[in-house]
């Protein structure tokens, strides 16, 4: 039920994944247990940090729901990224790739082991990531910096985390229209649109105190601060968007007329921080957690102009920068939860789980120009309820059923976009879902099979269209009441140590439940996934290693009118250990299939599709030595 893609077409720079057919914004994803959703689009920026996953010891994804302690609530799953600190044994390691569209990773790594006795561990990394990317203009700069040292003692451990990164990408807003994109040299022609610039620093310390062996406490607390752009030259622009008139000596119906060129920046600086407290009580039948979260946010956004073409406003500002519009953005939310699971038996348990979401949401806009000064603010509160019961056969089957509901706030330019003048704010209901689930799961041997049926009831479902007039913003569009449902299998195989196989298969049903669209099919979401993948070892120091996968066709609008055709895609690589070397070398895409990976279509003097494509056929080769 898993799908990514990234706008450049290679991997690189802005990524995207969605569960289940709900992007990312509806997604709960986690570094070490602190919130990475945006707190004003709930949106995830997996650009701010490349090479994130190399600190990774588990990569933790949940379909569904979940429960209270994955979070924040989620509607399509639950992502959490678990970093390792301690390790047994001292490294320090050097890694450098180099690969098609003239991409090139480096990397430095470093862990103390125990070096510094028993209860003291630290780890370090520097990561750097560069690319032209597939598509014209959509290079990228990626620099991350990963530092973590770890205390212990036979009743708390305390973990302390900094993640800085760094990005820098080149990006263009529209796709490639449907007659280039099966040309193999138009699908990758673009233009220079915008370039994104953002810092994120992520702070964290995570403590677990065990009070007594069977009660345990553990808190979280985060620090997270982001501050960065995006800039674009605009052609054409009146004066009145702008609030240019500045000395306002010109009449609305005449600034709407005058016109420049100008260069704009787009500016985000925002931070929040907060705190996650749990309380774990164990017994022999029953484990109760008790636990809450509390987040301050506030994002100052303001945008800036400058290179006029019109002589007037060059004479006035000369190369300063104007501010043509600033608003605050605050909110202050708390989680509290109760997850309580009870054991029956070796067979039965059951687990209830209940969450109150509390959330108030303020926008300060200033009064420059035509900007209405808008003071704006929101209240959303929320009860989750969640239950299941689990039942083993025998030592190979077992088989659960579940319900659960969540529910979201709108993001904030769901209800006012502050950085136009011409906008005025409107009333957004939250989206809430009802979440039924059903599996099966066995194994016998050295097959292992996971089952899963789902059905999602969605009330209010927030649609979304590229913003063709707007680059970096979205149209959006009520989906009143839309069902998210389908069936889900995993298989793994691993008949001996040298070789291993998996498929998975998600079949699914996205579709509109009532008004003039009532069965249509929703936009972008794949109704039909499939990954097959192969480990094999031939000896001791190498492993092949192969992926299929399947994506079944996506519709591009709510009326169904366009479509982004299926497609299957084959990597394949293979790892060498030589001594303290390791080499990596991967082919992706290795028939070289022309496929898209996402789209958008609208009316205008007929039907007009765009594409983002994917990379031919590509290769990236790695060399680590270690220490």
């Amino acid at each position: 039920g898993v799908y990514v893609y990234s706008e450049s077409g290679n991997g690189t720079g802005y990524s995207y994944v969605s569960i289940r057919g709900f992007d990312q914004s509806r997604i709960a994803v986690m570094l070490d247990n602190v919130p990475l959703n945006d707190n004003e689009s709930h949106q995830v920026y997996w650009v701010d940090h490349g090479d994130i996953l190399s600190d990774a010891k588990d990569v933790q994804i949940q379909r569904g729901i979940g429960n209270s302690l994955y979070g924040a609530a989620a509607f399509g799953g639950s992502i959490n990224i678990l970093t390792q600190i301690a390790k047994t044994e001292p490294q320090l390691s050097f890694t450098a790739g180099h690969g098609s569209y003239n991409t090139s990773k480096y990397s430095i790594k470093m862990n103390t082991g125990q070096k510094l006795g028993d209860n003291l561990s630290l780890t370090a990394r520097v990561s750097r990531i560069t690319t032209d990317g597939y598509r014209e203009y959509h290079g990228s700069e990626q620099n991350g910096f990963f530092f973590g040292i770890e205390h212990r003692t036979p009743k708390i451990s305390n973990q302390f985390r900094a993640l800085i990164g760094y990005e820098n990408a080149n990006l263009a807003w529209d796709g490639v229209s449907s007659s280039d994109i099966n040309n193999r040299k138009k699908r990758r022609e673009s233009y220079k649109a915008y370039t994104d610039d953002f810092l994120q620093q992520i702070y964290s310390l995570n403590t677990i105190y065990k009070i007594k062996s069977n009660i345990i406490f553990r808190n979280v607390s985060y620090l997270v601060k982001g501050k960065g752009y995006y800039e674009t030259q605009k052609q054409g622009q009146n004066f009145y968007s702008y609030n240019l008139d500045i000395n306002n000596q010109y009449p609305d119906s005449t600034e709407k007329n005058m016109e420049t060129d100008l260069l704009r920046r787009k500016w985000l600086n925002n931070q929040y921080f907060g705190i996650i407290p749990t309380l774990t009580l164990k017994q022999d039948r029953y484990r109760l957690d008790i636990g809450a979260e509390f987040r301050s946010y506030r994002g100052d956004h303001f945008g800036k102009v400058t290179n006029f073409s019109d002589t007037n406003l060059v004479n006035h500002f000369g190369n300063d920068w104007y501010e043509y519009y600033d608003y605050t953005g605050k909110k202050l939310s708390s989680t509290f939860f109760l997850h309580f699971a009870y054991f029956v038996s070796n067979k039965l348990s059951f687990f209830t789980d209940f969450q109150y979401q509390k959330h108030h949401w303020t926008l300060e806009q200033d009064r420059i120009g035509h900007a209405a000064g808008h003071s704006l603010s929101a209240y959303w509160d929320f009860q989750n309820p969640r239950f299941g019961i689990m039942y083993n056969m025998n030592d190979h089957v077992s088989l659960f059923v579940n319900y659960g509901k969540s529910s979201k706030e709108p993001a904030d330019n769901q209800i006012i976009k502050a950085d136009d003048v011409f906008s005025e704010p409107v009333k957004a209901a939250a989206e809430v879902i009802d979440d039924y689930e059903a599996g099966l799961q066995f194994q016998f041997h050295k097959i292992a099979v996971k089952t899963n049926f789902y059905r999602i009831n969605y009330d209010n479902e927030q649609l979304k269209n590229i913003d063709i007039e707007q680059e970096g913003e979205y149209e959006y569009f009520s989906g009143d009441a839309t069902i998210h449902q389908g069936f889900e299998i995993s298989i793994k195989y691993e008949p001996g140590n040298n070789f291993s196989a998996f498929m998975n298969n998600s079949i699914s049903q996205n579709i509109f439940t009532t008004g003039e669209f009532k069965d249509n099919v929703l936009p972008t979401t794949p109704s039909f996934l499939l990954n097959v993948g192969a480990n094999y070892s031939p000896s001791e120091n190498l492993v092949l290693f192969s992926n299929f996968r399947y994506v079944g066709k996506q519709y591009l609008d709510i009326a169904n009118a366009g479509k982004i055709e299926s497609y299957s895609v084959i990597d394949f690589g293979a790892k060498y250990q030589w001594k303290k070397v390791e080499i990596t070398a991967k082919i992706n895409n290795l028939f070289d299939t022309l496929y898209s990976t996402f789209g958008y279509g609208y009316e205008y003097n007929g039907y007009n599709a765009f594409y983002w494509p994917g990379a031919t056929r590509n290769m990236f080769v790695a060399v680590s030595y270690s220490l």
